[in-house]
């Protein structure tokens, strides 16, 4: 069997992350993969290291020294290409060329993509990751109508993503499966054991015995850097040693000026660290004590797995989507939705006590060893298989 995944972007964040570990583990294990890549990034040259790209973007049209790319950069957002994603005759004849079986796109926000290559005539299948908020940002309504249509199989994040996805857009238990959140453990770990955790607190002034709490995601009221912030006020209040640090702040833009403003009015910015997003993330995770997901919504972020390969106790709020499958309630982690003083008393009693974060670690440690892409890919492609034997016909009755 042979693979055409589709990716929306090559942008560091956690379901392009998520694509890539994929593909490497389908490398490695001699799977013939491909990847129609909808916009650049800067993970493109870790997916072409891994996978054969067929671009269908254009170069960005704005430069950075025009009036529009001065105040993109003052949001803090990245200059997107031109948005004309066309697929050539001659590239729909390459991509023929190698004789893929089937598409698997890589979140839902793909539908755009998928019409484009409709002329292939593959069946298709969809990995979801995005719940209800994020699905209404991300998609436009004819394309999700499409995708969902014709759709042979849609593998979910977690099984929030599956209920919302038969709740709200029509799927069925028979047509839905959950594939939680995959990662490649061993380069993870290699990575985390890698680090120089003392020199990474150095350079942020933090004592190499304080407690660090640790956040990352987007700057964004979905991920909820804001409550990050609030709850760290209230931390500092009993546990005034206590450093935070959130990694997916840019440093330019509205939102980052908002959050040092709070900060600043606190009298809290010597203790909470807003840094960018990056390549070396990993460098600031690993010096975290315990990691929390202050998320209002979040599918199932990859993030959590990696604190928790961490040996991080993971903190999250009820009804916040799949993450609280992963925390459980056998931790004491998982804490009343946006119930920030619950959360904040939570992190002190962690603070007090290193015996507790380390059993507490090893849990979440062994949870995430239970997502590595050789446990989990055989499910993926048992499920391909039998998809490529017989795609769904839509509603309409056509492939």
């Amino acid at each position: 069997m042979t693979i055409l995944f589709i990716g929306h972007d090559a942008n560091r964040a956690g379901a392009q992350y998520l694509l890539l570990h994929l593909l490497t583990y389908l490398r490695e294990s001699g799977v013939k993969t491909g990847l129609v890549l909808g916009d650049d990034g800067p993970l493109l040259a870790d997916y072409e290291r891994v996978t054969t790209v067929y671009r269908v973007f254009s170069p960005p049209v704005v430069q950075s020294g025009g009036l529009r790319g001065r105040v993109l950069t003052k949001l803090g957002i990245s200059q997107p290409a031109n948005g004309q994603r066309t697929v050539s005759a001659e590239l729909l004849q390459q991509i023929r060329a190698e004789h893929y079986d089937l598409i698997l796109a890589n979140t839902i926000a793909n539908g755009g993509l998928l019409r484009l290559l409709e002329p292939l005539g593959l069946p298709f299948a969809l990995y979801v990751h995005e719940l209800e908020n994020s699905i209404r940002i991300y998609t436009r309504p004819d394309d999700l109508a499409f995708e969902l249509a014709r759709v042979s199989h849609v593998f979910c994040g977690s099984e929030a993503v599956r209920q919302n996805l038969i709740s709200h857009h029509g799927l069925t238990t028979g047509n839905t499966s959950v594939l939680n959140s995959l990662m490649h453990t061993q380069t993870l770990l290699t990575k985390l054991a890698a680090v120089d955790r003392q020199a990474v607190r150095k350079q942020l002034g933090i004592p190499a015995n304080a407690v660090v709490v640790g956040g990352c995601g987007n700057a964004e009221w979905r991920k909820g850097v804001d409550l990050f912030l609030l709850l760290a006020r209230q931390v500092l209040n009993t546990h005034p040693d206590t450093y935070f640090v959130w990694v997916g702040v840019h440093e330019s833009g509205d939102e980052a000026q908002r959050l040092r403003y709070d900060l600043d009015r606190m009298g809290i910015a010597e203790r909470v660290h807003l840094l960018p997003p990056g390549g070396n993330y990993l460098d600031y995770v690993a010096c975290f004590d315990m990691f929390t997901l202050t998320s209002r919504e979040d599918p199932y972020p990859l993030v959590i797995l990696e604190a928790g390969l961490n040996r991080n106790p993971v903190l999250c709020f009820e009804q916040s989507g799949g993450s609280p499958d992963y925390v459980g309630t056998d931790t004491g982690c998982l804490v009343p939705y946006l119930d920030l003083s619950t959360m904040a008393k939570v992190i002190g009693q962690l603070a007090d006590n290193p015996n507790e974060r380390t059993r507490l670690g090893a849990i979440f440690y062994d949870r995430a060893m239970r997502h590595d892409v050789s446990a989990l890919v055989p499910q993926l492609l048992k499920r391909l298989e039998s998809t490529v034997a017989r795609p769904i016909q839509d509603k309409h009755g056509s492939r």
